[in-house]
């Protein structure tokens, strides 16, 4: 066998075995990891229950879409994943009830709970009271609208339903608040003539939001917590008050607001 031969055998096989680590390199498929934690409240202790929700992009957090995993804490306040995720950044987002681990500072500064994983394995996280659980990524729909109406002979005021004579286009209406302090006011898919699909406005949630800092939803008994908004000219020419239902079992918020025929008009929405 001459050396030529030889020499082209050699870079042959050379050849087939650098093919066949290329080909296994590129079979390799990632490392997974699973994710572990604990959540406790500002006086250290368990929270049983609470949400967990990874994202992978701070646009998913703010929206609440495309979660990639899901957990629940146990007894012991502890939660596991699956072996789901690859290394890298990521961005939790913890509640229960009325506490999360939203921050409104830091949120306002475009900064959000991020999470490396695995490097930040058995995190603990603080969940306070905020009510932004409450309507951080909520869709409420317009159910109900009620016009002020006096008894004849009387001088109390009350609220008389208007739903039959609301027009079908406006029926669909419904309103979006996002983690970042932005709400969307939609028209639904029927828009009515001369109206915008959508409005996007900023809200500041009702911080401090007890049943004692709670009052009476005007001519109603109802318990709810006025919260701030702005950037709607429309609602604010209206001179239009925003509040959420003390009782979180009722689901519901109210818009009031001055009509064009001086009488005022209260609008109320579900949460769905």
């Amino acid at each position: 066998m001459n050396s030529a031969h030889l020499y082209y055998q050699l870079k042959s096989v050379i050849y087939i075995a650098l093919i066949a680590v290329l080909a296994s390199s590129c079979n390799r498929k990632p490392e997974l990891f699973a994710y572990t934690g604990t959540v406790v409240n500002p006086d250290n202790e368990v929270v049983v229950g609470a949400t967990i929700q990874i994202f992978e992009s701070p646009e998913d957090w703010l929206t609440g879409h495309n979660v990639i995993a899901t957990m629940n804490s146990d007894k012991a306040g502890y939660f596991e994943s699956e072996k789901i995720f690859e290394s890298g950044d990521y961005y939790i987002f913890v509640e229960k009830l009325d506490s999360s681990n939203w921050e409104i500072r830091k949120v306002e500064q475009g900064i959000y709970p991020k999470v490396s994983i695995p490097s930040d394995a058995n995190k603990q996280y603080v969940v306070d009271f905020n009510n932004m659980s409450l309507m951080a990524n909520t869709n409420w729909v317009l159910t109900n609208v009620h016009r002020e109406y006096t008894k004849p002979g009387e001088t109390a005021i009350e609220w008389q339903s208007i739903w039959s004579s609301v027009s079908y286009c406006k029926r669909d209406n419904y309103i979006t608040f996002n983690k970042d302090l932005t709400m969307l006011i939609s028209e639904g898919k029927s828009i009515c003539s001369g109206r915008q699909q959508t409005v996007i406005a900023d809200f500041v949630p009702p911080i401090i939001f007890g049943m004692n800092s709670c009052t009476n939803l005007p001519n109603t008994s109802q318990d709810v917590k006025e919260f701030e908004y702005s950037n709607w000219p429309e609602m604010k020419a209206k001179e239009g008050r925003m509040f959420l239902s003390c009782n979180q079992s009722i689901g519901q918020m109210y818009i009031l607001y001055k009509a064009t025929t001086g009488l005022m008009v209260l609008e109320v929405y579900s949460r769905r």
